[in-house]
C-alpha cells in the first residue's frame, strides 16, 4: 500500500476495512508527517467544506470554506496519508473525486464498491478456520471447550463480524453454542428458500447473507424496550460518532449503564476520547428493526430543537448536531407533522449561525415539502420565504423573497410579531447592503418599534438587530444615537446577569466600532478589551475561536488590534 499514492481497499461490509486502513496508519504514522482521517458522508466536496481549520471564519459560506479547505488540501505533499472511510459509492456518482485523485498526498479509500481504472487492493473474508476460532476465543471464554460446535457456526457463515457478535451473544449467556447453532442452520435454510434477506438503504437493495445472519443474532438478544430505543436513537447518529456524555444528555438518561451494555454486545463501537457510533451494516439493521420515527425519536428531536433555540451559545459539537438532524430527515418516518414541521423551522437558524449550508437546503425542501400537503398556517408559509432570502446568493432576488414573506402577515399580532421584526431587520440589512440607506433605515425602525411594542426588546435576534441599527445610524451620522441605544441594550443585559454572554459580548463590539468610526480610541479600546475577556470565558475550549476574534480586531484597527493581542497574552 505505501508503494502507491492513491489506493482503493475494496471488500464486503464489515470485512474490517476500516480497522486495516487504521491498523496500518498506526503502524507506520513515522513515515507521514500528517494523517487526516475523514469519514464518507455521501459527499467529497462536503466532507472537505465540513474540516476544522485554524484560519476558519464563522461568517465564511460553504463556498468560501470549500475553496480555502481545498487549497490547503492541494498543497500537501507525500508525507501526508488522507484516509477516507466508507467510500460506498461508484466513481461516477461522486464528481469531485477527479480532484481528489490529484491531491500529490496519498490517499487510502474504503470501499464496498467496485472502482475500476483505479488502484484496487481486494480484501477478502478470513478462510482459515482456526484463525477465525482465534477471533471468537476474545469474546468468548469458554471457545476452547466447545471448539467442534464453534468450527461448525463458523461453517456457516464466516463474516468477521458475523464471528464476533456470535461469540458476543454466547458470552452473555443467552444461548448455548448448539442452541445458536441450530439457530443458525434454520436461517441458513429461510435465507436459501427465499432469495436472501433485503434490506433497503437509499432506494438500494442489499441481499446478502451475511446481513440475514447479523440480523438474526440481533433479534436473539431480544433486547429490552429501553435498550431498543437506545438503538433507535443511536442509529441517528453520524458514524463519526458522538461523545457519550452529550448522547446520554440528549436522552435524558440518569446513566450509561444500557449503553455499556450494548458496547458489550457488540451493536455500539465505542471510539477514541469517549465517543460511541454504530458500525455501519448495525446501524442499517438497527434501522430496519427498531424503525425510527419523529415520535419514537422525540427526547431526541426535543433535546436537539431544544439546542438550536439557544442561539446566543456556541456548542463545539455543532457538526455531530447537524449531522445527526439530516440523518432524522434521511430515515426517521414522519409521524408527527405538525412538530416535525416546528423542529425543522427552529433548527434551521442554528444551521444559519454557522453557514450549514447543505443542511439549510436540506430543510428548505422537506417545509415546501410539508406545505404543499396543506400543512402549516400563513405564518409558516413567510417564515419559509424568510429562510429562502436566507439562502439566496443575489441580493436583489432575497429582496423579493422577504417582501413577499412580508406581504403574508396583514395583520401584525403576538403570534408573529417576532418573525416580523426578523423580516423587517433582514429587509434593512439586505437594502443597505445595495445602498438603498433611506429603505434600511425604515424597515429597521419598523423592526425597532415592533420590538418595544411586544416587549421583545430582549433576545438573541434583537440583540443583533439593534447592533446592525445602531451601525446604520452611525453611517448616516448619527454615531450618538447608535451608541445610547446599544448603552440602553447593555443595561438590559446586565439587568439579566448575562455579562459574561456573547450576546453582551457582540454588543461591546458594536460599541467598539462605533467608537473608532468617532476616533475615540481609548473607548474604542476599552470596549475591545470588554468582549475579548468574555469570549476568553464563553469560548475557553475552543481556542481557534479567540485567534478568528483578535484577527477580525486587527483588521478593522491595527494598532487597537496588537494592543488587544498583547494585553490578553499577559
Amino acid at each position: 500500500m505505501y508503494k502507491e499514492r492513491k489506493v482503493f481497499l475494496q471488500g464486503i461490509a464489515g470485512i474490517g476495512k476500516s480497522e486495516l486502513v487504521k491498523a496500518y496508519a498506526k503502524k507506520y504514522k513515522k513515515n507521514y508527517r500528517n494523517i487526516l482521517y475523514i469519514p464518507y458522508s455521501g459527499s467529497l466536496k462536503k466532507n472537505i467544506t465540513d474540516l476544522d481549520f485554524v484560519d476558519d471564519l464563522q461568517e465564511d459560506n460553504e463556498e468560501e470554506r470549500f475553496r480555502k479547505h481545498n487549497r490547503f488540501l492541494r498543497s500537501l505533499k507525500e508525507d501526508t496519508l488522507l484516509i477516507i472511510d466508507n467510500f460506498n459509492v461508484t466513481a461516477e456518482r461522486d464528481n469531485l473525486l477527479p480532484i481528489v485523485m490529484k491531491y500529490r498526498c496519498r490517499v487510502v479509500f474504503t470501499t464496498r464498491s467496485r472502482l475500476d481504472n483505479y488502484v484496487c487492493m481486494q480484501l477478502d473474508e478470513i478462510t482459515e478456520k482456526e484463525t477465525l476460532l482465534q477471533l471468537m476465543s476474545c469474546y468468548y471464554s469458554y471457545a476452547e471447550e466447545y471448539h467442534p460446535i464453534l468450527l461448525q457456526i463458523i461453517d456457516i457463515d464466516s463474516h468477521t463480524l458475523v464471528v464476533e457478535l456470535a461469540a458476543r451473544l454466547l458470552e452473555k449467556g443467552i444461548l448455548e453454542p448448539l442452541e445458536l447453532l441450530i439457530k443458525l442452520k434454520e436461517e441458513k435454510a429461510a435465507l436459501n428458500t427465499s432469495d436472501k434477506i433485503g434490506i433497503t438503504k437509499d432506494g438500494k437493495s442489499i441481499k446478502n447473507t451475511y446481513y440475514g445472519h447479523i440480523h438474526i443474532l440481533f433479534s436473539l438478544y431480544q433486547l429490552s424496550e429501553q435498550e431498543q430505543n437506545i438503538m433507535c436513537n443511536v442509529a441517528m447518529i453520524p458514524f463519526t460518532g458522538i461523545s457519550a456524555r452529550v448522547f446520554a444528555k440528549w436522552l435524558k438518561l440518569s446513566n450509561l449503564n444500557t449503553a455499556n451494555d450494548l458496547i458489550e454486545m457488540g451493536f455500539i463501537a465505542p471510539k477514541s476520547g469517549q465517543s460511541i457510533a454504530l458500525h455501519p451494516m448495525i446501524q442499517e439493521i438497527a434501522v430496519v428493526d427498531t424503525q425510527p420515527s419523529i415520535r419514537k425519536c422525540q427526547m431526541l428531536c426535543q433535546s436537539l430543537q431544544e439546542t438550536c433555540l439557544l442561539h446566543g451559545k456556541d456548542f463545539s459539537y455543532f457538526k455531530t448536531m447537524f449531522q445527526t438532524i439530516e440523518n432524522l430527515i434521511l430515515l426517521a418516518e414522519k409521524d408527527d407533522m405538525a412538530y416535525y414541521l416546528r423542529f425543522l423551522e427552529d433548527v434551521f437558524p442554528y444551521m444559519g449561525k454557522y453557514h450549514y449550508e447543505i443542511g439549510m437546503k436540506k430543510i428548505l425542501y422537506e417545509i415546501s415539502q410539508i406545505l404543499e400537503k396543506s400543512f402549516g398556517e400563513t405564518k409558516d408559509k413567510a417564515l419559509y420565504l424568510d429562510y429562502c432570502a436566507a439562502c439566496e446568493k443575489k441580493t436583489n432576488k432575497a429582496i423579493q423573497l422577504e417582501k413577499q414573506a412580508l406581504s403574508l402577515l396583514t395583520e401584525i399580532n403576538v403570534d408573529n410579531a417576532h418573525l416580523a421584526t426578523n423580516i423587517h431587520a433582514n429587509l434593512g440589512a439586505l437594502y443597505r447592503e445595495v445602498g438603498q440607506i433611506e429603505y434600511a433605515k425604515q424597515h429597521m425602525e419598523k423592526d425597532i418599534t415592533i420590538l418595544e411594542q411586544y416587549n421583545l426588546t430582549y433576545s438573541n435576534d434583537s440583540i443583533a438587530q439593534i447592533c446592525n441599527y445602531a451601525i446604520l445610524l452611525t453611517e448616516l451620522g448619527e454615531a450618538e444615537r447608535g451608541l445610547t441605544a446599544l448603552r440602553k441594550l447593555a443595561r438590559m443585559v446586565k439587568n439579566y446577569n448575562l455579562e459574561f454572554s456573547s450576546d453582551y459580548a457582540a454588543i461591546q463590539e458594536a460599541m467598539a466600532n462605533i467608537c473608532l468610526v468617532q476616533g475615540n480610541l481609548s473607548e474604542a479600546t476599552s470596549h475591545f478589551k470588554k468582549a475579548v475577556q468574555i469570549y476568553e470565558v464563553v469560548w475557553e475550549n475552543e481556542p481557534e475561536l479567540i485567534e478568528e476574534k483578535y484577527q477580525e480586531i486587527q483588521k478593522l484597527y491595527p494598532q487597537i488590534g496588537i494592543a488587544m493581542a498583547k494585553s490578553i497574552q499577559l
